[in-house]
């Protein structure tokens, strides 16, 4: 019988209290590997009710709840738990309302709660291409049309990006150093990266990734052929000005292709000569402890990415934890986002 999960009154007073339920929720899960049976709550919230319904928990009343005036700290039965983060910890690749693929995410409010449990710095980078075309279009011709792209970047507005652009702008004084922009990259059209000249320069660091690979159908493509064009891209990102390779291996598993694990030692020695980290991204993705191993072996940096798409996934740091204590790792040993 899985133990109840109480919450504090201090978290429900809380102005993040909806936000810091769902962590609680998330650190049972972590812990039992499944939820709980109820949430006790010391008086009625019918603003966590309405969270606890939306994850399908129940709530109640209960005088169990301990007397503590800390809104992080919370109880699985008589086992206490802290929802504070440990020191150090940098996210490079979270998503803002600007992005395509964004499920309902508040940069002010995902890095309002991020601090509050204890990240350090908190880096927001989003997807470059789809910035030049409309919010919700979820299919492009960016790879396969690059006279399309280049007349979107000379448009006034360049799309979406001037606007962003702006806003990054506008946002950086009241957020403060410890809140980095970065673009997400791809690269279309021969190998360019997918950003115009205009907008090249500005950030604070870029990530690269591979998302889509230009000529292959990866329903009809051979593994034989998807690992050389995939590798063929990886190497012309690396040969780009970015600090980091976004989840190395996810085209592999989101396309129902096994990741080549043949691969992992040859693509660490490439971003150690490139000088150029590897990101952990838990983030639907099937995740390859042994290509990490692969990286430290061959001296690469690692950082971290939540690849938040939601403001509650803001600081979801928990699998990320279990693979660093996995590879010897603490967050001292991490890649930290260059300073401004």
């Amino acid at each position: 019988m899985l133990p109840h999960l109480l919450l504090p009154r201090a978290l429900c007073a809380s102005p993040l209290a909806p936000l810091l339920l769902d962590k609680a929720v998330k650190a049972f899960l972590h812990r039992f590997q499944a939820p709980p049976e109820a949430i006790l709550l010391p008086d009625p919230s019918l603003r966590l009710q309405g969270e606890a319904a939306r994850n399908g928990l129940f709530c109640r009343v209960s005088t169990e709840i301990p007397d503590a005036p800390d809104p992080f700290r919370v109880w699985f039965g008589e086992e206490a738990c802290d929802l504070r983060l440990p020191e150090g910890l940098c996210d490079w690749h979270a998503h803002t309302q600007f992005a395509y693929c964004g499920r309902g995410i508040d940069i002010q409010d995902a890095t309002t709660l991020s601090f509050a449990l204890g990240t350090e710095v908190q880096g927001f980078s989003e997807h470059a291409f789809a910035l030049y075309f409309p919010a919700n279009a979820l299919k492009f011709h960016w790879q396969s049309d690059p006279e399309f792209v280049e007349r979107v970047w000379r448009s006034p507005g360049r799309g979406r990006m001037a606007a962003y652009r702006a806003w990054v702008q506008a946002l950086r004084p009241a957020l403060g150093d410890r809140v980095r922009f970065g673009l997400e990259v791809d690269l279309f059209g021969g190998g360019r990266l997918c950003v115009a000249p205009d907008d090249l320069e500005g950030w604070d660091y870029l990530i690269g990734a591979v998302h889509e690979i230009e000529g292959i159908d990866p329903a009809a493509a051979s593994d034989a052929e998807i690992e050389k064009a995939w590798l063929r891209d990886v190497e012309r990102l690396l040969a780009c000005p970015i600090a980091v390779l976004a989840h190395p291996f996810r085209y592999f598993s989101w396309y129902g292709r096994t990741p080549p694990r043949h691969l992992y030692r040859p693509v660490a020695r490439r971003l150690a000569q490139a000088g150029v980290a590897a990101e952990i991204n838990h983030h639907k993705n099937v995740f390859e402890l042994d290509f990490f191993r692969a990286c430290l072996e061959e001296g690469v940096s690692i950082t971290l990415g939540t690849d938040a798409h939601v403001t509650r996934n803001a600081a979801d740091f928990l699998p990320h934890l279990d693979t660093l204590a996995a590879l010897g790792l603490t967050p001292g040993d991490l890649l930290r986002p260059p300073r401004r």
